[in-house]
């Protein structure tokens, strides 16, 4: 047992929801005044707590200036969050990661003494006097290895669950599972701010408002990636539609795909790598076959969902870094969703046409880490009971 634990907030039974999982178990917890259950709980999950966005900001981080609250004996008391019990945005404040248990330059440098869980919400927790309860810390948290998983679905229960909204966000629910970050969660931050500040800036170039609502209008209107997989999976289903069964054509595919490729002013030398397209599709597409992503008569038949799909998490990063607004992120996000019931016809169908535009786009046939995390993320929204594609129709009938 450890010592001088008190617990604080409100357990009774009429209280607000708990956001997500990692509450509803330290709630559990608490109740049954299993403190050593609590903290590895607390200690296998990632915390938070906040700082000024313009320390933040500072190439010159360092030790974050952590807000404080103090408890009744008036001394200070560093605020820990899960991600469920976050608070509400605010512009100029921000969620940091803090490791647990505080390092020794954390605790004595900014002289906490003590640490309060989730403040306000039933979860609430006083650790006082964690610097001499570090060992005891450490030993939990050591024998509470975090798995070692490709994806996990994370669900905010008091977050948007059925509806257009919701529907937007499970179209983003690969990459957030793949992530392992909250699917259907428009709130302070994806990640967390200075994570996502690093994804827009090294993975997308972004830097500014200007540049989030440049690159997401690009996402929303499918032309982020190569315009050349959508225009011979285009030909593709227009040969299907014309001359069933002719999917299994390749040959067939090839001709027609070159011959229309010309007639649109295309240049000739570009037939090649055209022709080397069909067979990496042909390739992957035999390849998803036979790892369930398509059932066995299965062909890929838009790959928008790609696009479609990462502008979901796009708006959410782009929230978080201050560069939109809600109501940018929530409209963006609804329109994503609109946009996948159009180009798609199930979430099976979603999920393979992305899955294919990722590969295609980084993967070179090495079946490596762009292909296995996506197809576990893919077979957890397929399969698990409580995944949002098993709760939330595709097309909102």
């Amino acid at each position: 047992m450890v010592d001088m634990i008190t617990g604080a907030g409100r357990t009774e039974p009429g209280g607000p929801p708990l956001p997500t999982d990692v509450e509803r178990a330290l709630y559990a917890a608490k109740v049954r005044g299993d403190w050593d259950g609590y903290l590895r709980v607390l200690l296998a999950n990632d915390m938070f707590s906040y700082s000024s966005k313009a320390q933040i900001d500072s190439s010159k981080l360092g030790l974050p200036h952590w807000q404080y609250l103090r408890g009744p004996d008036g001394r200070k008391l560093l605020p820990v969050y899960t991600r469920g019990a976050l608070l509400p945005r605010r512009p100029d404040v921000v969620a940091h990661p803090v490791e647990l248990p505080l390092s020794r330059v954390d605790g004595v440098l900014v002289e906490w003494r003590g640490v309060v869980v989730n403040p306000g919400t039933p979860t609430e927790a006083h650790f006082p006097g964690v610097h001499k309860q570090r060992k005891r810390w450490k030993a939990l948290k050591e024998s509470t290895p975090r798995a070692d998983v490709d994806a996990i679905l994370r669900t905010e229960y008091t977050g948007p669950l059925h509806g257009p909204l919701a529907h937007g966000l499970a179209c983003g629910a690969l990459l957030a599972t793949h992530n392992k970050v909250v699917w259907n969660d428009i709130g302070d931050s994806y990640d967390h701010y200075a994570e996502d500040v690093l994804v827009l800036r090294d993975a997308w170039n972004v830097t500014d408002r200007d540049g989030c609502l440049g690159q997401l209008s690009f996402l929303l209107r499918g032309v982020n990636s190569p315009a050349e997989i959508q225009f011979l999976l285009g030909v593709r289903n227009a040969m299907t539609r014309r001359w069933p069964g002719a999917q299994d054509d390749a040959e067939a595919w090839r001709k027609i795909s070159a011959d229309q490729f010309l007639a649109l002013g295309n240049d000739p030398g570009r037939i090649p790598a055209i022709q080397e397209l069909i067979g990496r599709i042909l390739r992957y597409e035999s390849r998803f076959r036979a790892d369930g992503v398509l059932p066995p008569d299965g062909r890929v038949t838009s790959t928008l969902g790609y696009d479609y799909g990462r502008a979901v998490n796009f708006a959410r990063w782009g929230l978080s870094a201050r560069y939109l607004t809600f109501d940018e992120a929530e409209q963006a996000i609804l329109e994503a969703g609109e946009l996948s019931r159009k180009a798609h016809s199930s979430w099976a169908d979603f999920s393979a046409g992305y899955i294919l535009g990722r590969v295609l786009r980084f993967d070179e046939e090495s079946y490596g880490e762009f292909y296995h995390p996506v197809v576990a993320a893919h077979r957890i929204l397929l399969n698990d009971p409580s995944s949002p594609w098993h709760n939330i129709p595709f097309n909102l009938d």
